[in-house]
């Protein structure tokens, strides 16, 4: 039998361990019977309906921000931009793509990192790493160049930076099916579980809030990688990820907790190898030609406060923490995401079973997000594959993806001011509450599933290895391999002892 054939027989069906899609799975026909053959059709694949699927949420996704694209016609025949009556907050739809593409002067002619203005002070830059600032620059470039033939259609009313919205969130949709094409590889039998990302509610938020998306598929990308034996490769794609935010690097983390584990440290530096020289060649150029932009955005991040949806905001709209301070936020923050690394990489080293790639980045992600002093709410979708991955518990999932996609219309409320009847802090801190609890939730779960106190249904689907490790959990794969040809039972969850 071919290995295609092994892995559709072996497919978990979320109906035999998810409550929650048994309902849908009933309407739509049942469960497969006993002796139904599983991978035979021909063309409604379930990597084909979670791309549609994906497809469906990331339309969903646009018009949430559609409202924040729409122009009105001046007296001369000109359209701007009409973001009256506070629309961006009364409809939710503020991103930052819209107001970003005359402020960075993405409108005109020029390289990003040459561009500056002076606010207050301060020579101002393109805040954002390379790879980010060039995919806005590019954007920008395609809606110069198409906008005329939009001018040309009669009674339309999109303003230029509306059709850079269009072009930049198909750019955006494209990574994040590209996301769900790679979740769906390295969730291996438990496939469907892949639907967790491609109709998660947080793309219907937050898919064109901000340029995540690369990033995220840069990093999905690179597990990836590991899976199919290529760390050079991961490293290539975790420097890539890494110059489109900064949080693909920490994944290098649960790769050295694995390496030690297993010793096979020379593939770990083959990895952060590729990781500094995809990183440099992106980098040096803009860092030479331009150090002043290029450093922008370690300086804005060096000195910005908290951002509102952060714990560190919640305590200080209760109890005055006095925030003020940059220096000490920064040195908390940091020391406290310094000490969540080390006890993650310590547990990770000494607990019994191996941890697997997913806990680990999960593990990381979390910490940083929780405990940093920006949290974007769109950082959220940062979480979602590795969540999934890590952890898929459906129902807990969409419960947390639900409230945290909550979050954002209750913030916009809230930001619209007393004035204009938006709500209290209060209401806007329950929420943020309510997000954090789920995600430690998840945290604690991912802890115990590590220490073997709850079942692992990855491993469980998996013979007891972990899909993802590669070149770091060859052991447990010839331990199964050993196993099976002896006819010696190697209990789920067991192997990786080292």
């Amino acid at each position: 039998m071919s290995t295609e054939s092994n892995v559709a027989v072996s497919r978990v069906s979320p109906a035999a361990t998810e409550p929650i899609a048994r309902g849908f799975i009933n309407a739509i026909g049942g469960r497969l019977g006993r002796y139904a053959r599983v991978g035979t059709q021909k063309f409604w694949t379930p990597l084909r309906v979670l791309v549609l699927t994906s497809l469906v949420f990331l339309a969903i996704g646009f018009l949430t921000k559609a409202n924040c694209i729409q122009g009105v016609r001046a007296e001369d025949g000109s359209i701007t931009l009409d973001w009256s009556g506070n629309r961006q907050y009364v409809s939710a739809c503020y991103n930052d793509l819209v107001p970003l593409y005359g402020g960075r002067g993405l409108d005109q002619p020029g390289f990003p990192y040459a561009y500056s203005w002076v606010e207050g002070d301060l020579t101002r830059y393109m805040e954002y790493p390379v790879l980010g600032g060039l995919y806005q620059w590019i954007a920008g470039i395609l809606t110069r160049f198409t906008y005329p033939v939009v001018e040309a259609i009669p009674f339309h009313s999109i303003p230029e930076v509306g059709l850079y919205f269009i072009i930049s969130a198909l750019g955006l949709g494209f990574f994040w099916v590209l996301v769900v094409r790679m979740v769906a590889e390295l969730a291996g039998n438990r496939i469907w579980d892949t639907v967790l990302v491609a109709a998660s509610p947080l793309v219907a938020v937050h898919a064109f809030t901000n340029w995540d998306t690369p990033a995220i598929a840069a990093a999905v990308g690179s597990l990836l990688a590991v899976k199919r034996g290529s760390p050079l490769w991961a490293g290539v794609l975790i420097g890539l990820g890494t110059s489109f935010k900064l949080w693909p690097l920490y994944l290098l983390g649960a790769f050295l907790v694995l390496a030690i584990r297993s010793g096979k440290m020379r593939s770990f530096l083959v990895m952060v190898g590729g990781t500094a020289v995809s990183w440099l060649v992106v980098n040096l150029p803009v860092m030479i030609a331009y150090p002043d932009a290029w450093y922008e955005f370690i300086r804005l991040n060096s000195t910005r406060g908290a951002e509102w949806t952060t714990v560190y905001q919640v305590l200080d709209r209760n109890i005055p923490l006095s925030l003020n301070n940059v220096e000490a936020l920064n040195t908390v923050s940091f020391l406290l995401f310094l000490g969540a690394c080390i006890a993650i990489g310590v547990f990770g080293l000494m607990v019994r079973r191996r941890p697997r790639v997913a806990e680990l980045a999960f593990l990381i992600v979390a910490s940083f997000i929780l405990l940093n002093k920006v949290w974007s709410p769109q950082y959220s979708l940062w979480l979602v594959p590795l969540a999934v991955l890590a952890i898929p518990r459906w129902r807990l999932l969409l419960t947390w993806m639900t409230v945290d996609a909550m979050v954002w219309p209750i913030l916009m409320w809230h930001m619209l001011g007393a004035d204009n009847m938006g709500i209290p802090h209060g209401v806007l801190d329950i929420a943020i509450l309510a997000r954090d609890a789920l995600i430690i939730t998840l945290v604690v779960l991912v802890v115990r599933q590590m220490l073997g106190r709850c079942p692992d249904r990855v491993r469980d689907a998996h013979g007891g290895t972990d899909p993802l490790s590669g070149v770091f959990g060859e052991q447990d794969r010839r331990r199964l391999v050993d196993a099976r040809t002896t006819g010696v039972h190697t209990p789920a969850g067991t192997g990786g002892t080292r």
